[in-house]
């Protein structure tokens, strides 16, 4: 059997899959033939088998990096419930059951180990002191590299060297957002090789409508809000950009005899843990959220996302209206828009990225630090752990660079919602994607 038959054959076993999809069978057989892959798949695209598949068809030890503990959890519970051995190192785990892992990697029975960014120089430097040989590096939901890497997360900009440190094995990063730009940074940032196959499906979603709804001020935006999810009756998710926000909208849904509840981060872990289990298993219609509400939430029959105002970059909407439709059903995306929208992104911008005239003088006068708002703080802290001012002259540009590379998403964002131009051929335009036919947008709708 060739390689890809290989695989075929451990999906339909293990998965009880009569093949590959299309797109997942040009992501497997690049990999199953050595070489590195860069896979932007979109959403229900069925990313991770794509690199399970592969562990499980070939010899040694997969390490799976992912952002958050919840989807590490589904994943290695989904494997485990096909008799597959799978483990996560993460914060729940104790010491106890990560040497069992280890030793059951150094044996060869475990093919899959999940980690988080933070976690995986740490664990890298065990399996090098334990000589555990490490076949291949997935990185899923790549576009985090990126969207995190400098500002959010630092340990992301870590990858490279924990690759290196592990012998340099065979990488694939899976994505299913990521601009033509986005794409060449993560390959820089991973040391993906010259020979690596980028394979890149279509963005555009057909049975998804792109509408925004103008609205003159908060209560023009509140009465619209609670006609468009009340007329739903379907399941569905209202965004908003902070969690009292998200709190005070869900009580309006609640007294207009909507079946609503928060989700935010500064929920407990159970209360988040219950308004998801309850939305998956249709004991509840809408949820009210943040951006937490994120990476993982896979609940294939959301008719309608409403968006309460623009988030700062086209790739967040793309990924937060996504969660619309991925049974393939007709569903609605809207966003409620008023011109002064962009106001409170762009002061967001003024906190990530301060004055460096301010940062400077802050990092030589740390009474001046004291005196700064806390998320002022946070980036002078961030920016000082980046460009160690304690080694010498500053190298600015790199941050230079990332503010315009900001203020460019947010301008495109802005445009999607105010320009006349088709909604879907803006947004399917921002990743480099040429539209043919819009299927539905307010836009066109109107012109028709």
């Amino acid at each position: 059997m060739t390689s890809l038959e290989v695989a075929r054959h451990v999906l339909q076993v293990t998965f009880g899959h009569p093949d590959f999809r299309p797109l997942q069978a040009r992501v497997v057989a690049p990999l199953m033939a050595g070489r590195d892959v860069l896979a932007v798949l979109p959403t229900g695209g069925g990313k991770s088998v794509c690199f399970q598949v592969p562990a499980l068809a070939t010899r040694g030890l997969t390490l799976v990096v992912s952002p958050l503990i919840a989807l590490m959890q589904d994943q290695v519970g989904a494997l485990y419930a096909r008799g597959v051995e799978a483990v996560a190192f993460n914060s729940t785990v104790s010491r106890e059951s990560q040497d069992a892992a280890l030793m059951a990697a150094s044996a060869g029975t475990l093919r899959l180990l999940y980690t988080s960014p933070e976690r995986l120089t740490r664990l890298a430097d065990e399996l090098v002191a334990r000589r555990i040989p490490v076949t291949r590096l997935a990185v899923d939901e790549a576009h985090c590299i990126v969207e995190w890497g400098h500002d959010f997360r630092p340990s992301y900009r870590a990858l490279r060297a924990a690759r290196e440190a592990v012998g340099g094995p065979q990488c694939i990063a899976l994505t299913g957002s990521a601009t033509p730009e986005v794409r060449n940074e993560i390959a820089s940032a991973l040391a993906l090789r010259p020979n690596t196959a980028t394979i890149v499906g279509s963005f555009d979603r057909p049975n998804l409508r792109f509408d925004v709804v103008p609205v003159s001020g908060r209560d023009d935006r509140l009465a619209k809000l609670v006609v468009l999810v009340r007329a739903s009756r379907d399941p569905a998710i209202v965004y908003a950009p902070t969690r009292g926000l998200v709190d005070g909208l869900t009580r309006v849904l609640r007294e207009a005899g909507v079946d609503a509840s928060p989700y935010h981060a500064g929920m407990t872990p159970d209360e988040r843990r219950s308004t998801l289990e309850r939305f998956l298993g249709d004991d509840l219609r809408v949820v009210v959220a943040t951006c937490a509400f994120g990476m993982g939430i896979d609940k294939p029959d959301v008719r309608l996302v409403v968006h309460w105002s623009s988030p700062g970059t086209p790739e967040s909407y793309y990924q937060e209206a996504g969660r619309a439709g991925r049974d393939g059903g007709a569903s609605r995306c809207v966003l409620l828009h008023h011109p002064a929208d962009d106001v409170t992104p762009r002061q967001q911008l003024d906190v990530t990225f301060p004055p460096e005239r301010l940062v400077e003088r802050a990092w030589a006068d740390p009474s001046l630090r004291a005196r700064q708002p806390a998320g002022v703080v946070a980036s002078i802290d961030r920016l000082s752990a980046e460009l160690r001012p304690d080694r010498g002259r500053v190298n600015w540009q790199g941050v230079r660079r990332r503010k315009r590379e900001a203020e460019r998403r947010l301008t495109a964002m802005m445009r999607y919602a105010t320009a006349r131009e088709c909604r879907r051929r803006m947004l399917i335009g921002w990743f480099g994607e040429t539209l043919r036919r819009c299927s539905g947008c307010d836009r066109c709708s109107s012109r028709s």
